[in-house]
């Protein structure tokens, strides 16, 4: 009997998933039109399945949000609206060239609209409609479950679902304070005041960052869908518990103003700048591994000839341009080579001196490092534009920086 109410969820799920895979394969020819490029043609089964597994994941949180928040849930309904959503979202993010030219930096958030439109929609529409129809029809049968036509076993059963409403009426509110709790924390995966970027900065792993983006990228739409339960919850649940209209007021307001305005900080310019913070870390990390002066002692050792790579140049009066030298890693010494830095490249300041460039990161991730020459070197000023650097004096001849690519 209960499998044969899982069977019906079970096939939705399954059948939601094929669809929305089919609508990535049409959202990817959309957006390669949309760009220019010539669409491609028709792909493998194998292919178009390929991302199946995850949009079983996104259906099942969908359906159990549904289930928590619909009182009458038609899944019959549910996959109408979930296909008429995805085919909308489809259309907003796959004909993504033409929304940048419209919408230009608009964009980014409608294509984030694009993507959660076909799970979170449909449940609240199912939901605000499910609740006008309570509302509008009357209660039938009222006093009927009062009746004593239960068998004892039966009547034993109600028993404890009678004890269990009245812990659920007491503590009604424990279930809200999760969804709360799990957005929070979703929050927190964009880093709204910088401190996880300034912790990798700490450890200089700023790869870490990258992994948090992908969680935040992966968890999106279960964070949508808790906002939609908790939202629906304060509409629809809220005043049955709570009388008093001023204080369920004030408490929706600020539920609403405290996660709405924690989960959009970091899209705002009050966020803690993200690679000011990592540098702070950074500044930390450096001053606690790097020897400075043991790096100067082994750029003593350099002459000038040993830190640049001579061109011969097509000028008229036949002079010579200079270029950095990068070394091999078996030319790194043992007080840079603990560092372990990506690259390592000599070079000469203004007065000829010798100095070292440490570089980490990527292309991805950008790139950062630390500058130490000759106790004379002045540290350049902070270049904020595209392709220039930031940077911060740590000790006389010596600075960190970090690439504004």
């Amino acid at each position: 009997m209960r499998a044969a109410k899982v069977i019906p969820y079970v096939l939705y799920v399954i059948a939601f998933s094929l669809v929305c895979s089919l609508a990535n394969e049409l959202k990817t020819a959309l957006s390669m039109w949309s760009w220019g490029f010539s669409t491609r043609s028709i792909s493998s089964i194998s292919e178009i399945l390929r991302p199946f597994p995850g949009y079983i994941f996104y259906a099942v949180l969908q359906v159990v949000a549904a289930v928590l928040t619909i009182k009458a849930l038609s899944l019959r309904n549910l996959f109408y609206l979930s296909c008429l959503f995805t085919i909308a979202g489809v259309l907003l993010t796959g004909l993504d060239h033409q929304m940048m030219k419209t919408f230009g930096s608009l964009f980014f958030p409608l294509f984030l609209i694009g993507g959660l439109l076909p799970y979170v929609a449909p449940v609240i529409i199912l939901a605000l409609v499910g609740r006008r129809k309570n509302v509008t029809e009357p209660s039938k049968n009222v006093g009927e479950e009062t009746m004593p036509t239960y068998a004892e076993s039966e009547a034993a059963e109600s028993k404890v679902r009678g004890r269990i409403k009245a812990l659920y009426k007491r503590y009604w509110y424990v279930f809200d304070v999760l969804l709360i709790v799990i957005m929070f924390l979703y929050g927190t995966l964009s880093d709204p005041f910088g401190i996880i970027m300034y912790v990798c900065g700490l450890y200089n792993q700023l790869a870490r960052i990258a992994m948090m983006m992908f969680m935040w990228i992966l968890w999106m739409v279960p964070a949508a869908l808790c906002g939609v339960v908790l939202l629906l919850r304060m509409i629809i649940s809220w005043p049955k518990y709570i009388e008093n209209k001023r204080r369920l007021l004030l408490l929706r307001l600020l539920v609403i103003a405290g996660l709405g305005s924690y989960l959009a900080l970091p899209f705002t310019p009050l966020k803690a700048g993200g690679f000011k913070m990592y540098i702070k870390g950074f500044e930390k990390y450096i001053g606690a591994k790097a020897d400075i002066a043991e790096i100067r002692i082994w750029l003593g050792m350099l002459g000038p000839e040993d830190c640049v790579v001579y061109n011969i140049t097509n000028a008229h009066d036949g002079t010579k341009s200079s270029s950095p030298r990068q070394l091999e890693k078996q030319e790194w010494p043992e007080v840079i080579g603990k560092l372990e830095p990506r690259y390592v490249t000599l070079s000469v300041d203004d007065a000829k001196h010798p100095m070292v460039r440490l570089d980490w990161g990527s292309g991805f991730l950008g790139s950062w490092g630390l500058v130490v020459g000759h106790e004379t070197m002045l540290t350049p000023k902070s270049d904020l534009s595209p392709h220039g650097e930031y940077r911060q004096e740590i000790n006389k001849g010596a600075y960190i920086w970090y690439g504004m690519d």
